[in-house]
């Protein structure tokens, strides 16, 4: 979360700091962007499943599982990666907190997926 710490003098001449949250935390996500990124991640990654079920074969939960799984991993993905970035273009964290952003999004999307495999092998 970005914090600014901002000086408030009172009457009595006593200094306070106060914390105020910053909009340049919500003005990282583009609407359009994150639109275009929901609706990326549900065509490519929910649409085999729904082609899937269109085509009248039979869908498991493990199968509806692994499908949510996809969307939301890919949605998070571009959603949270697409914002690191936007901080770096802004000058609000340096290259390599963004790589580290990025690779942690990774670490935590491919151990979603291997948790997700072990829980529902392959039928």
């Amino acid at each position: 979360m970005l914090l600014n710490l901002t000086s408030v003098q009172t009457s009595n001449s006593e200094r306070f700091r106060v914390l105020a949250l910053s909009s340049g935390l919500t003005s990282l996500f583009d609407v359009p962007m994150l639109a275009l990124a929901w609706v990326f991640a549900l065509a490519f990654a929910g649409g085999p499943l729904l082609l899937r079920f269109l085509n009248y074969r039979p869908v498991t939960r493990c199968a509806v599982l692994r499908g949510v799984s996809n969307v939301v991993a890919t949605g998070g993905w571009l959603t949270f990666g697409t914002a690191a970035l936007n901080a770096h273009e802004r000058g609000l964290i340096s290259m390599s907190t963004t790589i580290l952003a990025v690779a942690s999004l990774f670490a935590a999307v491919a151990g979603g997926s291997f948790l997700i495999g072990r829980w529902c092998p392959d039928e």
